[in-house]
């Protein structure tokens, strides 16, 4: 995959969306206290979302998880405390152990947890949402819950779906019909019924995955239960290639009303409070010299101004004025990426 073969200090756009997770974190303090919660995280080598939700919100019950060993023996290197576990498991076998890990780190307490699945496969798509519902059944009113999923249209295709050769190329609504017939027998009654192989474009597959999940929860979590699963915020950003990702909690139903009130998510632009509320961050690569001028200039300034000054109007493939009104939401999270003699 693009984006996973990225190092994580040329990836901005995941450091926008890991931010705006830290953003919501803050948020939910306002409801729940989050400094005793145990956090687990793939995190990948270098753990950054476990250094930020360490620094920001004083969590020390930090876990890791991967199923590549080399990838465990970086983490336990890359450590932001000494007391983080670092296990050489997948993301199902975690879920499946989940109680005893977390009574073996000593994080067996009624505190509440954070957890965040970071998918790559799109293949394994059934999986993750297997995986996802079998997560919500083992968690408790209070609990936090991301997933992040490969949302990428062509990622969806199998080598055997190119034309050989003499062969003319698939049509656009064939691509998009093969794709659906795949993404149907992954699925399968989790498949939203207004879905449909038009569907699966850039903008239309996340809206899909998001209903898919959307009704695994109501499976895990049924409306007789006396917990819902709550989602906060959606985003989807392209990091070489696209991906959605899902944060919400697990709230007990008589709870449901006082949480949106202390979170406040009307005030947040972030917020996804429905399922269908999926927020598209344009992140453009910038310059140092270009991110503080636009820091200057973007809260107040005309976004035709903006872009006379700046003297060109497109960053990369991105143009400037499409992604303006949506770098006034996210500035405060753009990462500030600095080359350092050591």
């Amino acid at each position: 995959m693009v984006g996973a073969s990225l190092p994580y200090h040329l990836r901005p756009h995941k450091a926008v969306d890991r931010r705006i997770f830290l953003d919501l974190l803050r948020r939910f303090e306002r409801w729940r206290p989050l400094g005793e919660y145990a956090y687990l995280s793939m995190g990948a080598y270098p753990l950054e979302d476990h250094k930020l939700v360490h620094r920001a919100l004083g969590i020390t019950r930090l876990i890791a998880f991967d199923f590549d060993e080399g990838v465990v023996a970086r983490q336990l290197f890359n450590r932001p405390i000494k007391t983080c576990s670092c296990l050489h498991k997948s993301a199902g076998a975690l879920i499946d152990e989940l109680h005893r890990i977390l009574d073996a780190a000593g994080c067996s307490n009624d505190t509440g947890v954070i957890v965040w699945l970071d998918y790559t496969n799109p293949k394994q798509v059934g999986s993750q949402l297997r995986e996802f519902q079998t997560l919500l059944d083992r968690l408790r009113a209070g609990d936090v819950v991301r997933v992040t999923v490969n949302a990428h249209p062509a990622a969806l295709s199998e080598p055997e779906d190119r034309p050989s050769a003499g062969k003319r190329p698939p049509t656009i609504e064939e691509q998009q019909a093969k794709r659906f017939e795949r993404l149907q027998e992954k699925i399968g009654e989790l498949l939203p019924s207004t879905a449909k192989p038009e569907d699966l474009t850039m903008d239309g597959l996340p809206a899909v995955l998001a209903g898919s999940f959307a009704a695994a929860a109501l499976q895990a979590l049924p409306v007789s239960g006396e917990t819902t699963f709550k989602p906060l915020s959606i985003t989807r950003y392209r990091d070489g290639l696209q991906m959605l990702s899902i944060t919400g909690a697990v709230v007990a139903r008589s709870e449901e009303q006082e949480m949106a009130t202390r979170l406040d998510l009307g005030a947040w632009p972030f917020a996804s409070e429905v399922w269908t509320r999926i927020h598209n961050l344009v992140v453009p690569d910038l310059t140092i010299r270009e991110r503080l001028f636009l820091e200057r200039e973007v809260m107040s300034g005309r976004d035709a101004d903006i872009v006379r000054e700046l003297g060109f109007d497109k960053a990369g493939d991105i143009a400037v004025e499409d992604f303006l009104n949506n770098y006034r939401l996210y500035y405060r999270f753009y990462p500030t990426l600095l080359s350092a003699d050591l």
